[in-house]
């Protein structure tokens, strides 16, 4: 269910004023809601509000719409791309923030007047539908139009004054840099997760309240890359980050994508539910000691991610015989690879995972404890990453990939 955002605002609706009715929210591709940032300072209330919440912006949208449908512009639409897939998948509830403002012209017609029309392909709204996504239109001011053109702004440092309707598309960046300065505190305020790709929005929002979810991704992210890839580059050094390496390796060509994401949505509906009663969890510790211990746990789960999903069909039946030998042995603890794993020393980094894949060899149950961990290990058990990215690319598409 969409939740219901009440808010602390400076000044009533200036629509209510006008026709007695309310304003118009267009909507593209997904259902919408608005929220005036111009006279907001704060949220009262939160109907409805989901167990997990993340926002992200339309370039992340329109970069896995570009990874569906063809071609992929720059090396960088595969991160923009992982960046919606983190908002997709490891969150119950997204919405993708858009910039816009809330005009009225001669008539008292009072509507919200959106800037990404051309921003999103139908792939993109395809692949977000399968987690029931909205819209959150952002109106950064209130504007008067008359005969074509900007005559009044809310804001009296606006550049849209007096500029004509039919250039409006192009201020899209413009809007944008406003939002990331209006809107920076409007994910914490709402506890909701932020995945975003637009540099605008980045310089200024902060992650918000995502927890355990960022965790796991964080522990996950630098190990896929540094350990599971590393691997002799050959011609072309061609990576991917986790969750488009999944998606790619159980998709049969790029346009079954939105359908592999449905799939995939569903099956991680327990490791969102996990990772939500773990974010509660620590919620509800009663001393600092409980929340470290608790923490500790669970980061080492985390930790041994990769190296479990590493494990070779011998390992695994190696540790099938041990463990014969094991079972009365209290589980063995894995220390966590670092505080913040991307600041471990990349030199040290690579014995690091070493270590805990021998540990998981011997015991599996650091892994089993948490079921984010054992499933986030069980999806990274996929193929080859560089035929799978030569398979599903274009040769144009698969240099700009190898030159990130």
């Amino acid at each position: 269910m969409h939740p219901n955002i009440k808010c602390l605002v400076t000044r009533p609706d200036e629509s209510a004023s006008r026709l007695g009715v309310g304003p118009i929210i267009p909507t593209l591709g997904h259902p919408a809601s608005a929220i005036d940032i111009y006279r907001t300072v704060g949220i009262h209330s939160i109907e409805n509000k989901p167990p997990s919440w993340c926002f992200t912006d339309l370039e992340a949208a329109a970069a896995l719409g570009r990874v569906v449908d063809g071609p992929i512009k720059s090396k960088s639409d595969i991160d923009d791309a992982e960046s919606a897939l983190r908002a997709i998948l490891l969150h119950e509830y997204t919405e993708v923030l858009v910039p816009c403002v809330k005009t009225t012209g001669e008539y008292g017609l009072v509507q919200y007047l959106r800037l990404d029309k051309k921003i999103r392909n139908d792939a993109a709204f395809s692949a977000f539908q399968v987690a029931n996504s909205f819209d959150r239109l952002v109106a950064t001011e209130w504007v008067t139009v008359s005969n074509g053109k900007v005559v009044e702004s809310s804001n009296s440092q606006s550049t849209l004054v007096n500029m004509d309707l039919e250039l409006f598309d192009g201020q899209y960046q413009s809007i944008a840099k406003t939002i990331g300065e209006l809107a920076h505190a409007l994910p914490s305020q709402l506890g909701a997760a932020t995945c975003f790709a637009n540099p605008q929005l980045k310089a200024y929002m902060n992650k918000g309240a995502a927890g355990f979810i960022d965790e796991l991704y964080r522990r996950v992210y630098k190990p896929w890359y540094e350990v599971a890839q590393s691997v002799p580059a050959f011609n072309l050094d061609l990576k991917l980050p986790p969750l488009l390496a999944i998606v790619l390796s159980r998709a049969p060509w790029r346009e079954q994508i939105p359908e592999v994401l449905r799939e995939l949505r569903e099956e991680l509906g327990q490791l969102r539910s996990e990772l939500n009663r773990l974010n509660m969890m620590i919620d509800a510790c009663v001393s600092q000691a409980d929340i470290v211990e608790q923490t500790r746990r669970v980061n080492e789960s985390f930790d041994a991610i990769v190296p479990e999903s590493l494990l070779t069909p011998a390992r695994l039946r190696w540790r099938r015989i041990v463990s014969v030998f094991n079972f009365l042995r209290p589980v063995r603890q894995l220390y966590s690879i670092a505080a913040d794993p991307l600041s471990a020393d990349p030199e040290k980094f690579l014995d690091l995972v070493q270590s805990a894949q021998n540990v998981i060899i011997k015991d599996s149950r650091i892994v089993s404890r948490s079921i984010p961990a054992a499933k986030m290990a069980e999806l990274l058990k996929i193929g080859n990453i560089r035929e799978s990215i030569t398979t599903h690319f274009s040769e144009q598409e698969v240099q700009l990939i190898a030159n990130r």
